[in-house]
């Protein structure tokens, strides 16, 4: 009710001020062209109530920014006179300029001024892994944290936070759990005193995806992204993005099995071709068993024929001794 009634007295005293600043025989004219002074000025500052604070405030840093360059500059300009009748221009000229350039550039750069020269700290100089959705909710994140080879500042956007929100939300159970599980980690993470997280207040509502807008952060911010998804690595890869993808890391460490080699594992379900059973490794690795079939539910020791490795990991094929 209070910003109504502040919108409402803005909306009279420019009405009034456009009345008596207007030339003479022009009051009418000039009370209309302050009311559409005022409405434009409200209806830019409802546009603003969608901008973070931040980039707000960085948009005020470099408007004051430019309207001191640009006052430096004309000083430095009156050295040489210009003439009286064009030195009015020349200063509308110059405030608008610069104006318009501190505003822009401030805004441009907001995701590499947030990630790389926020605050000149020791720790700040690690390079900022972005984090996607898919990877928080993995779970994995935080023990790989405790081995001492995450040497980043892990960096979660404000709108991957909304989107493991709008999960939460699903009416999908799956969904919803796995949102819930994301927003939990996102926690433990936060709270770890080993994990440098930074959660930062950044969006950009003029692009559509989530994974658009986090390849988009990463190209401005010079960082890299964290994923487990295949095809996210591939779009920013594309875009010459560095990205560490959690599947391949996870591969890379499974342990290397050579040809012939003997290995026992429960045979747990049919094959696709006949005659096939499949079993799993403790790290996850199917292993496809010629002649398994007959032998589900039972353990077998099997030996090494094949290893073929996937975009979704390694598969192993194996035969009766």
């Amino acid at each position: 009710m209070g910003l109504i009634l502040i919108r409402l007295f803005f909306f009279i005293f420019a009405l009034i001020t456009g009345y008596y600043v207007a030339p003479p025989n022009m009051g009418f004219s000039g009370a209309l062209f302050g009311l559409a002074g005022a409405g434009s000025i409200i209806l830019l500052e409802i546009m603003m109530e969608r901008i973070p604070a931040r980039r707000i405030f960085l948009g005020a840093i470099g408007l004051i920014v430019g309207l001191i360059s640009a006052r430096l500059l004309f000083e430095m300009i009156l050295l040489i006179p210009p003439r009286v009748e064009i030195q009015y221009y020349v200063r509308f000229f110059l405030y608008y300029l610069f104006s318009y350039l501190g505003v822009t550039i401030a805004l441009r750069y907001t995701g590499k001024w947030n990630l790389l020269s926020g605050i000149a700290d020791e720790t700040e100089k690690i390079p900022p892994l972005l984090l996607d959705s898919n990877v928080i909710i993995d779970g994995r994140l935080l023990d790989l944290s405790h081995t001492g080879f995450m040497d980043y500042r892990l960096v979660v956007p404000s709108f991957i936070i909304k989107e493991l929100q709008t999960i939460a939300d699903s009416s999908d159970d799956l969904k919803r759990q796995r949102g819930r599980r994301g927003l939990e980690m996102l926690n433990r993470l936060r709270r770890d005193p080993e994990v440098k997280i930074i959660i930062e207040d950044i969006d950009f509502p003029n692009i559509t995806g989530v994974d658009a807008k986090l390849i988009h952060l990463a190209r401005t911010s010079q960082a890299r992204i964290l994923t487990n998804d295949y095809n996210l690595a591939k779009i920013a890869e594309v875009q010459n993005i560095k990205v560490l993808n959690l599947n391949n890391l996870s591969t890379v460490l499974k342990p290397r099995y050579v040809q012939d080699e003997h290995l026992l594992i429960k045979i747990i379900k049919e094959g696709k071709e006949s005659d096939q059973g499949i079993g799993y490794l403790e790290d996850g690795t199917m292993v496809v068993v010629e002649g398994g079939r007959k032998h589900i539910g039972e353990s077998l020791e099997v030996v090494i024929a094949n290893t073929i490795q996937t975009a979704t990991g390694r598969m192993l094929f194996a035969e009766l001794p």
